[in-house]
Parts: C-alpha cells; structure tokens; sequence
C-alpha cells in the first residue's frame, strides 16, 4: 500500500502509444486520446497511405510526436517492421491499441464464400493476433514505465478491439461475429501467459459508432435503414462520440488500472444489459 500523500498531477499517459488502424475513425480517435493525455509520442499504423497524412495531423496539433507507418496487420512482416520502426523512433511501446479491422460479407452463414469469411478473418483477428504476439515480444524487452509508489510494475498494456458481436450476434454477421469472438480467445489467453512479466491483455468492446465501417451501409439501399440504426442507438441510450471509446483506450492500459487483466469492457452505454 503506497504511504505517500501526494495528490495525483502530471500526464494520465505519459509513455509512447501504438494504435493500428490508427489513421481514422476509432483508431484516431485513440491516438489522439493518448496525444491528450500527455503522450510522448503516438505511433498511427494503417494499411491505406492516403488517409496516414491526415491522421498524422491530427495528433500532432496535441503538439505530440506523431510517427505514421502503413503496414498491413495481417502480413507479419509488416507488424514487426511496424514495431521496429516504432522503437526506433521512440525506444519503446508503454501502450497498444489493436484497432485495424474490417465489417466482413453481410450475408448468411449459409451464403457466406470462403474467401470473404477468410479476409474477415485474417483483418480482425489474425491481425489481432499478429499485433498482440510482437507487441509482447517488445515489451518483454523492456523495463518498466513509472509508476505509483506501491504498485507493480508495468512493462507495456495491451488493449484489442473486441465488439459488442464478442459476446452478441446478428443474423448476416457470421465473419464478423466470429472474429471478434477470436478476439476475445487471444485477449484471455494472452493475459494469463504474461501476467507474470508485468504486462497486461484487455479488450474494450463499442458500442454503436457510425464508424467508417458503418457509414456506407447504413441509410443506404440494400444496408441497414436508417430506422433500425436509430433503433440501436436508442437501445444504447444516446449516440456515442468516438473520443469516449479513445478514452477508455487509455485508461484501461494505464498502470492504475493494474488488476484489470483479461477483461472486456464494453463501452456501449448499457446496450448488451438492455432487454429493450
């Protein structure tokens, strides 16, 4: 138990933080989050180079060192460059956030091709995976961020998008739906292995976002009517903001959440406890 008196100050994230998917939406979102909380440095990792410059710009306006890489999570060559060039640049990784995925076929199980099943997949979770396997492997080179006086230390925390399709499902959903169950596998699994090296493994789980992944599908012909959207998001009590999910991305990896390990936490304004 720590005995000092000292009222908390100074950066909630003071280390370097590692987002993929990083370059829009949620994924920004997180990164500029931890630009926020007093970051000293953000690492954005994206597949698409035209939307990297932008989501550059918007972490740097914190005044944080911003280091954009392009890279493909399902190709692992791709995720150890990405990290090396993150290490390079700043020395370590204190925070990552698993963020790069796709939405998947919107089709029955019975109608779903292999292929589109299999790239759902090899996005989100594969790519989860892949992330989380040499987000371990750097971390476990490293010493410990600073923390409070009287808590244990922390060598790096993970945090990997789950979904509320991690413990939910929708008919037309069988990809995704599966994905993100993976996702949960390798969070849990991944929690227990390096517990004892100071690292911990959790999940956060949206709620209803109209995300880059959404907005083409919904309110459109053939996606999901604008009706049925609203329907959700009533269910879930409000609309979201996107900075509310960033926020929670940081905190969860933060030293003082340090029993917290294996979780998954869903941020969805009590959408998955709502019979209504």
């Amino acid at each position: 138990m720590s005995t000092s008196t000292t009222k908390r100050s100074g950066p909630l994230a003071p280390g370097v933080a590692f987002v993929t998917g990083g370059a829009r939406g949620l994924g920004n979102a997180i990164a500029v989050s931890f630009a926020r909380e007093g970051a000293r440095g953000v690492v954005i990792v994206d597949i698409n180079p035209e939307t990297l410059s932008e989501g550059k710009k918007t972490v740097e306006a914190y005044g944080t060192p911003c280091l954009a890489v392009q890279a493909d999570v399902t190709k692992e060559e791709d995720v150890e460059r990405a990290i090396a060039e993150a290490v390079k640049e700043f020395g370590r990784i204190d925070y990552a956030a698993n963020f790069a995925g796709i939405l998947g076929p919107l089709t029955a199980t019975y109608e779903t091709t292999l292929e589109s099943f299999q790239k759902g997949m090899a996005v989100n979770s594969t790519g989860v995976f892949l992330c989380t396997k040499h987000e371990i492997i750097q971390m476990m080179k490293q010493d410990s961020i600073e923390v409070e006086e009287g808590r244990v230390p922390q060598r790096g925390a993970i945090v990997n998008c789950a979904s509320l399709n991690s413990q939910m499902s929708i008919a037309g959903s069988v990809a995704y739906t599966t994905s993100k169950h993976a996702v949960m596998g390798i969070t849990k699994t991944a929690a227990l292995e390096v517990r004892e090296h100071h690292i911990r493994v959790n999940a956060i789980s949206p709620g209803f976002l109209l995300t880059n992944l959404l907005t083409p599908i919904v309110g459109t012909e053939g996606g999901v009517p604008i009706e049925a959207w609203n329907a959700l998001e009533a269910r879930q009590g409000r609309s979201a903001k996107f900075e509310e999910v960033g926020d929670v991305a940081v905190l969860i990896t933060s030293p003082r959440m340090s029993l917290v390990n294996g979780a998954n936490l869903f941020v969805d304004g009590g959408f998955s406890i709502s019979e209504a």
